[in-house]
């Protein structure tokens, strides 16, 4: 404040020190803002004065606490003047005192947000009282300048449509405005839909998208409704058009190319190549295998790439079905390395475990392994009796009991020359 008295104490100075008659000049003021204010709304005024030759201006700012809440201020004046504000009071004045306001000129701006509470129909008003300005050789009374606004009701939040008509095609299920999704067919000769919808508020806005229909598809065409607030809600008709019957399907099933995830394709991809190799190591257990097809208007499908056993070819199918249906089979035979070992993962479940002849033991949970070499088959006994390899054992008994006898005369012999002696 010290600063605003300082230069207002300058502009009287000025006063005295001319000793011909100075003529009062004239100036006015305006606030200005938004036409429309809503409870909640956050608006801008901007002070304005108009006059002639004016170096200052002061005044005090007027509102009601209860219904807007002070934001910001902001000064819009240049040329070395400067604005500023001391509670509600301010003071707006030219530093140099050399580029007096001669027009209706911008000062400052306030802004302020309308508190929720605000009852629709209330007034709120912002006023620049005792307003006073400065030619430098006298002050003139400006007085209030004044703001003033009705509170308007809430923006509408209505964004449903009141009618929704097709003219050359009848959509499904008949028409309610809270259902927004809608089907029609349409024979080939219709390639756009003839749309009309109107909004259910008059101040929702309505927008129609009807692209042309693609035939042997299906296109959507949307209704879009912009409530008065900005929410926005959709409504969508899917529109299936007939083929062309003239139409004939490509029968292109060639592929673009093949990938696999993380490996090289050997060998090098061509359309007319089907058959491929991948390499693969023993911890790749799953690869995956991806196809494009060369025709837009083609489909592919993978067939293999997981449970890949180790030290076998494992065959991938990458099929390129055509538009008219034809397919096309593109093998990948993938080769997983075996384990480390060696050795290669069975191709078929081991047998199950045979049940133990004795009926007091428990079957094993393991399978019993398999003798290395076959063993050979018994041979049966003859009609005589006969054992192994066909002697019979009469004869095995004859030659025990002779060499029996012999032993036993040997050992006589043996002791009647030890008893002559």
């Amino acid at each position: 404040m010290k600063r605003i008295v300082c230069v207002f104490l300058a502009l009287m100075l000025c006063v005295s020190a001319f000793a011909v008659t100075a003529f009062a000049a004239s100036a006015g003021g305006t606030l200005t803002g938004p036409g429309t204010v809503r409870a909640g709304d956050t608006i801008t005024l901007t002070f304005n004065l108009n006059g002639s030759g004016i170096f200052g201006v002061s005044g005090v700012l007027s509102y009601d606490a209860s219904q807007l809440e002070l934001k910001s201020t902001s000064q819009k004046i240049g040329n070395g003047w400067a604005v500023e504000f001391n509670g509600n009071n301010f003071a707006v004045y030219d530093n140099n005192l050399a580029n007096p306001i001669n027009k209706n000129t911008a000062l400052f701006t306030v802004i302020f947000k309308v508190k929720a509470s605000v009852a629709t129909g209330a007034a709120v008003k912002v006023s620049c009282n005792e307003v006073t300005a400065s030619d430098g050789s006298a002050d003139i009374n400006v007085g209030t300048v004044t703001y003033s606004a009705t509170i308007a009701p809430p923006m509408s939040s209505d964004n449903t449509l009141k009618s929704l008509t097709v003219s050359n095609a009848t959509i499904s299920p008949a028409f309610s405005a809270g259902t927004t999704s809608y089907t029609a067919e349409v024979p080939f000769e219709v390639s756009k839909l003839d749309v009309k919808a109107a909004a259910n508020d008059s101040k929702a806005k309505v927008s129609i998208d009807s692209p042309n229909l693609t035939p042997n598809g299906t296109t959507n065409v949307t209704v879009t409704v912009t409530a008065e607030n900005g929410s926005k809600k959709t409504y969508t008709i899917a529109v299936k058009r007939a083929q062309d019957p003239n139409y004939v399907a490509s029968s292109n099933n060639d592929l673009a190319g093949i990938s696999v995830d993380g490996f090289l394709l050997s060998p090098v991809f061509s359309a007319n190549q089907t058959e491929y190799v991948i390499w693969l190591p023993y911890e790749t257990e799953r690869v995956q295998v991806s196809g494009v097809a060369a025709d837009s208007k083609g489909s592919v499908r993978v067939e293999g790439g997981d449970n890949l056993i180790a030290g076998a070819d494992n065959e991938i199918k990458v099929i390129c079905i055509a538009e008219d249906g034809t397919e096309k089979v593109y093998t990948v035979i993938a080769k997983r390395a075996p384990a480390h070992d060696g050795s290669t993962e069975p191709t078929e479940p081991p047998t199950e475990a045979t049940e133990p002849t004795d009926p007091s033991k428990e079957p094993t949970s393991e399978p019993a392994t398999e003798p290395s070499v076959a063993p050979t088959e018994p041979q049966q006994p003859d009609e005589q009796g006969s054992g192994n390899g066909g002697i019979q054992t009469w004869v095995v008994l004859a030659v025990g009991i002779a060499c029996l006898a012999a032993g036993i005369g040997a050992g006589v012999l043996i002791g009647r020359k030890s008893g002559k002696k």
